[in-house]
């Protein structure tokens, strides 16, 4: 009725249960329906489509972890200065980054469900993790601590701004659990607390992205633990020195060079005085290893003329 003759569909859908309903009822309506990721363009036009293909699997990374790993896709974000400290030898942090590169911050909060640190991060930052904005999404924030050595009125407990969960090991410090449940912040206990077990629970709660605002001494385990799939890191041009300094990542068990880990499809971007890297680990492949995991690079997903499955 509205008159469209021909559809261009970009991507298939990730989701099985998704997969390809859209295009079936364009098709059985009689609209020429085409998908850009398993066309065949000419050599001219190969460049613009590889790049709209990019963009389309920017847009929907989250939703495509989830469909390929069964985990939300898990940011790990960190800030550090060029010889690779996050903080004095005392803890002082603020400000390793400049303000351009915290609004980055924000806004990446604001897309994502969940943000996580750990108990270390609550104790010595007294954090908010709000995304500093009026309106708008606030995602959950999520503290993980076996112990439960934690503030009694630390600023996450404030639930006004956004709802707060707390991740323990069962029966780890019952009355302070109750004094937390009691000002409404949700307690949850684990038979034993991992980050595996958090982006388990994350996935079945429903959350597309989780951010992992942590420390040296939990980023360790997100990453060796196959949890983190993306990076997003910040360069400041400070040096603060010291051997006793935090850094970003804690030890991983690694004695040779060759067992670095590489980060696929890096980007490096300048944010106001600093530098951005953003990347994908081993765990992720990036988003054209989640694209042939798929199957979308060579779709079986069929023209017009064969009017059968496709997104």
């Amino acid at each position: 009725d509205a008159g469209i003759s021909r559809v261009v569909v970009g991507l298939e859908h990730p989701l099985p249960h998704a997969r390809g309903v859209a295009v079936r009822a364009l098709r059985s309506a009689g609209i020429d329906v085409d998908v850009l990721s398993s066309s065949t363009p000419c050599a001219a036009e190969q460049a613009n489509v590889d790049d709209t293909i990019m963009q389309m699997l920017e847009a929907n990374e989250a939703l495509l972890h989830r469909a390929v790993l069964r985990r939300p896709l898990s940011i790990l974000k960190y800030a550090m200065t060029l010889d690779g400290k996050i903080a004095t030898a005392s803890g002082h942090s603020a400000w390793v980054t400049s303000p351009d590169a915290r609004a980055n911050v924000f806004k990446m909060r604001a897309n994502s469900d969940v943000v996580i640190v750990g108990g270390n991060t609550v104790r010595r930052d007294n954090p908010r993790l709000t995304t500093r904005q009026e309106g708008g999404h606030a995602p959950v924030r999520v503290v993980m601590s076996r112990t439960l050595e934690l503030p009694e009125n630390a600023s996450l407990w404030d639930i006004t701004t956004a709802p707060t969960i707390v991740m323990t090991q069962r029966g780890a410090r019952t009355a302070f659990q109750a004094k937390l449940r009691a000002k409404g912040v949700e307690v949850v206990e684990f038979d034993f607390l991992t980050p595996e077990a958090v982006a388990d629970y994350c996935y079945d709660r429903g959350f597309l992205q989780c951010l992992w605002e942590c420390g040296g001494v939990l980023a360790a385990p997100v990453i060796s633990a196959s949890v983190a799939h993306k990076l997003m890191a910040f360069v400041a041009p400070k040096i603060i020195g010291g051997a006793r300094a935090p850094t970003p990542v804690g030890d991983l068990g690694f004695v040779e060079m060759t067992q670095a880990l590489e980060v696929a499809e890096a980007e490096w971007q300048q944010v106001g005085r600093d530098l951005m890297l953003t990347g994908y680990f081993p765990s992720s492949g990036g988003l054209r290893a989640l694209e042939r995991a798929l199957g979308t690079a060579t779709s079986t997903a069929p023209t017009a003329s064969t009017a059968s499955g496709a997104p």
